[in-house]
Formats: structure tokens, C-alpha cells, sequence
């Protein structure tokens, strides 16, 4: 949680920063470091979460400019944050779906799936895959632990996660595509 004498610091210093006062990289670092890189963990595990904290950070501080006076400055730099995540999540996705795509395509040539019937399971897994992205942390965790078969909790607690998560993915589902 973040102090609000912290956050009118952190407003004062992006202030400055956008006037062009370079003094004030070292402070603002200081004080959304942290914060940027337990959001971006969280939001996508360890390894990624770093690289998009240092992404997002770079972006607030080339951005720094576009700063506006009137609004918060860590809502502002979590956005950025978020973005970021976002941005590093779909290239991850997008270069596993480059790897998966060459064994299927191979496989329609052996007696495998039709052109169309990969086209289709790309299409509904890349659905899919949108879907999770829009649910929290925890409920994107929940499902693939019970897609893997490697759940962390076991009985009712995790039956009730499951329950949610998938009440929340099919919500999110309806949103976008309309229907179940």
C-alpha cells in the first residue's frame, strides 16, 4: 500500500520531470521501482514481470513529458505497467503459437487434422487464450493448474477456485464472443 505522503511526493517529482528537471529520475525511480515490479510479477510471474516493470519504467520516464498535473502519477505508471504486461504476455503467446503451428502443419500432411481443422483449433484456442488474458492472476493460475494436472491446492478449496474461475472465464467469454 502506498502512503498518500508517498504519492504526493511521487506527483511533485513527476511534476518536475515533465518541466524537464532531470534530478528527479533518481527519486521517482526510487519510489515506482518497487511498486512497478510487484505489480508486473504479479500480474505475470517473475521472469516476465521484471522485463515488463523495466519496460514500463523506461515508458514513464521517455513519457515523462506527457505527464498530466491534474491526475495521480502511480495509477498513471501502474497503466503503463499494465500495458506492458499485456504487450509481453501476447508476444509470449504469439511466439508459442509460431512453435505450435509447424508440428500441426506438418501433421496435416501425414494423415492428420485438415487444413480447416487446425485452422479452427488455432482460432478457438487463440480465443481462448484472449480470454485468459482479461482474468486475474489467480484464476488464469487455477485453470492452467487444472489443465496441467498440477494443482497447489487440492479438495474444495480448489474445486471453489475452479468454480469461480471458470464462472469468470465464461463471463469474459460472452463479453467477446457472445456465446458459450
Amino acid at each position: 500500500m502506498v502512503e498518500r505522503s508517498e504519492r504526493a511526493e511521487l506527483r511533485r517529482l513527476m511534476e518536475r520531470l515533465a518541466d524537464g528537471d532531470r534530478t528527479a529520475f533518481g527519486p521517482v525511480f526510487a519510489l515506482l521501482w518497487p511498486r512497478l515490479r510487484a505489480f508486473a510479477v504479479q500480474f505475470i510471474g517473475v521472469a516476465d514481470g521484471e522485463d515488463a516493470a523495466q519496460a514500463a519504467l523506461l515508458k514513464v520516464f521517455s513519457r515523462a513529458s506527457e505527464y498530466d498535473r491534474e491526475r495521480d502519477a502511480l495509477p498513471w505508471a501502474l497503466g503503463i505497467a499494465a500495458w506492458e504486461c499485456r504487450t509481453l504476455r501476447r508476444r509470449r503467446e504469439r511466439r508459442r503459437e509460431e512453435f505450435a503451428l509447424a508440428p500441426d502443419h506438418a501433421g496435416a500432411s501425414a494423415g492428420g487434422p485438415s487444413p480447416e481443422d487446425a485452422a479452427i483449433h488455432r482460432d478457438l484456442q487463440s480465443a481462448a487464450e484472449a480470454v485468459l488474458g482479461e482474468l486475474r492472476p489467480i484464476d488464469v493460475e487455477t485453470i492452467l493448474a487444472t489443465a496441467s494436472g498440477q494443482r497447489a491446492v487440492q479438495g474444495a478449496t480448489f474445486r471453489k477456485r475452479m468454480e469461480r474461475a471458470l464462472a469468470r472465464f465464461r463471463l469474459a467469454w460472452r463479453a467477446r464472443h457472445g456465446s458459450e
